[in-house]
């Protein structure tokens, strides 16, 4: 049996905790332990617990991370830290605890009209990367456009995603690559950024100039 320092931060401050027993659990399992043995209630969100909602996301050990598929034996004794610090995101209004608010996120999914509104255009030689980007559970826009820009056959669509991808991401990202090395379905983001600007940005250009 090993024992570890958990070390829980919210916007009302900061408390520890110690866990014994079996670390080869996921944060999620953790956190619904803590509750029980220490008879309290640290709110955290969780639904399908198989990393596809992407609601278990929290930042873990100073990284944002899903916690239904971070195990606590790698993020403390592997690291020789013997300790967990669990908090959570930054990026979000907090509701409580570990509990964030994610409307902006829908929201602005909604507002770039994340769906096909006709058949879709299948190209052979785009089905390696489509089908990668489409592992993507909807928490990083960049790639679920850039999959729908190239499977949209709908023109007036097409070129409010091009629109929509230029002013709203094209403009913003830093460029520093840091999505990739956090991404949970491990998606080459670097790779469908290039091919989106390629598609988004360099293409409509010499549409317009036409």
């Amino acid at each position: 049996m090993e024992s570890i320092t958990v070390i829980i931060k919210t916007s009302k401050g900061m408390k520890e905790y110690t866990y014994e027993g079996n670390l080869n659990i996921p944060v999620t399992t953790l956190l619904e332990r803590i509750n029980v043995k220490h008879d309290i209630k640290i709110h955290y969100s969780s639904s399908c617990l198989q990393g596809l909602c992407g609601s278990c996301s929290m930042i873990i050990n100073g990284l944002p991370k899903l916690a239904c598929k971070t195990f606590v034996n790698e993020e403390a004794t592997t690291k020789k830290m013997h300790k967990i610090t669990i908090e959570p995101l930054s990026k979000f209004h907090v509701v409580k605890d570990l509990v964030v608010d994610r409307t902006s996120m829908f929201e602005n999914i909604k507002n770039s009209r994340q769906w096909l509104e006709e058949e879709s255009r299948i190209n052979q030689d785009n089905l390696e990367f489509e089908y990668e980007a489409s592992q993507c559970y909807g928490a990083i826009l960049p790639v679920t456009s850039s999959k729908i820009s190239k499977q949209e056959s709908n023109m007036d669509k097409l070129k409010f995603l091009k629109e929509n991808y230029s002013n709203h991401f094209y403009n913003d990202c830093v460029k520093s690559l840091a999505c990739e090395n956090i991404c949970p379905m491990n998606i080459q983001t670097q790779r469908a950024i290039s091919i989106m600007n390629r598609h988004s940005i360099w293409k409509f250009h010499k549409l317009l100039k036409k």
